[in-house]
C-alpha cells in the first residue's frame, strides 16, 4: 500500500496558535487510533532549532523565508492521496485550525532502485 508524509506545520508565531485545553490528550487517542487500524507507518515531533543548508551555506533554522515551520511529521499507508488528506483532516491540529498539514507520497526511498530514481527526474 502507498505511503504518505503529512508535515506538520505552524505558523512562525506559535503564540497565538494554541490548540484547545484537550489538545494533546486528542492527538494522542487519534494517533493511537491509526496505529490501531495499521495504518500509521511512523511520527516523529521536530525540534525548534535547525540549520538551514544551501549551496555552501548553513545558517540557522528553521526556515528563514517560509512564513510556517515544520514541527512534525507522520506517514500513513493509505491507498491514494485523497484517503491521506481525509486521515490527517480529522489530526485535532487540522481540526482545531492552529496548524496544517502538508501531504506528500512518498515516491522515492532508499529501497529504490537508482535507475528508478534517475527516471523519475528524465535522467534515464
Amino acid at each position: 500500500m502507498p505511503k504518505f508524509v503529512g508535515l506538520m506545520t505552524f505558523p512562525q508565531d506559535t503564540s497565538s496558535a494554541e490548540p484547545a485545553g484537550d489538545g494533546i490528550e486528542r492527538y494522542f487517542a487519534w494517533q493511537e487510533e491509526l496505529r490501531a487500524s495499521g495504518k500509521l507507518v511512523a511520527a516523529a515531533g521536530l525540534d525548534p532549532e535547525s540549520r538551514v543548508v544551501r549551496a555552501g551555506a548553513i545558517t540557522d533554522g528553521p526556515y528563514t523565508e517560509a512564513s510556517e515551520i515544520v514541527a512534525g511529521y507522520l506517514v500513513v499507508e493509505a491507498a491514494d492521496l485523497d484517503e491521506a488528506a481525509k486521515l490527517f483532516e480529522t489530526h485535532p491540529i487540522a481540526v482545531d485550525g492552529v496548524g496544517m498539514f502538508v501531504v506528500s507520497e512518498i515516491a522515492l526511498d532508499l529501497d529504490t532502485p537508482r535507475e528508478e530514481h534517475l527516471s523519475r527526474f528524465g535522467l534515464s
